[in-house]
């Protein structure tokens, strides 16, 4: 293999990094409802059409946050198959995701929302960065589950699991550092990370 073409190669596996890790922040915001975290992977000119919002992405974010707050008691997705075309730097790109939500009805009472999609995305590198310039959430599945697990209950007997939170002290936050400078306590009792 010539030394350009292996430099060339390098070159692409980073372009191709960058942009998964792009996506896997993306959807890290959107579960932890952290819109700066959300925002930081798509450009400020960037478009999103989610079906019922078509426009600007920031807003997209803006306005979904307030609306999933209000909504659900958590999100969580899933990335899976990638396709990356890259040409100079824009890219094509298309990510399968998996996302599920636990709904707050108008009586309070929780049900599951289950989703599986795709998103279509057009990828631009400006100053050395990937981010999402266009996006297309295109859902081709959903269920919904009118009951949801009592959260804080047993799971199986004898094991109460320790969800995962949208705050500043889930563990994900803590080990990245994507921590608000006041938000670094732990839980009340909870083992500080060797990290």
């Amino acid at each position: 293999m010539a030394k350009d073409t292996a430099q060339d190669y390098a070159a692409q596996i980073a372009d191709r990094q960058a942009i998964h890790d792009c996506l896997v922040w993306n959807v890290q915001g959107a579960d932890f409802l952290d819109a700066d975290m959300w925002k930081s992977t798509y450009w400020p000119d960037a478009e999103e059409d989610h079906g019922w919002f078509i426009g600007n992405a920031h807003q997209f974010i803006d306005e979904t946050v307030v609306a999933i707050g209000a909504q659900m008691d958590m999100s969580w997705h899933q990335l899976g198959n990638e396709l990356i075309e890259i040409d100079g730097s824009r890219a094509r790109v298309l990510c399968y995701f998996y996302a599920y939500c636990r709904m707050i009805g108008a009586d309070g009472k929780r049900s599951d929302s289950f989703t599986g999609g795709r998103y279509i995305d057009r990828f631009e590198k400006r100053d050395g960065r990937w981010k999402i310039r266009y996006r297309i959430t295109k859902p081709d599945w959903v269920r919904f589950e009118e009951d949801s697990f009592s959260w804080g209950s047993e799971a199986i007997p004898g094991f109460v699991p320790k969800l995962g939170t949208r705050g500043p002290d889930d563990p994900a936050r803590i080990l990245f550092g994507r921590v608000a400078a006041t938000g670094t306590a732990a839980r009340g009792g909870a083992i500080t990370p060797p990290w």
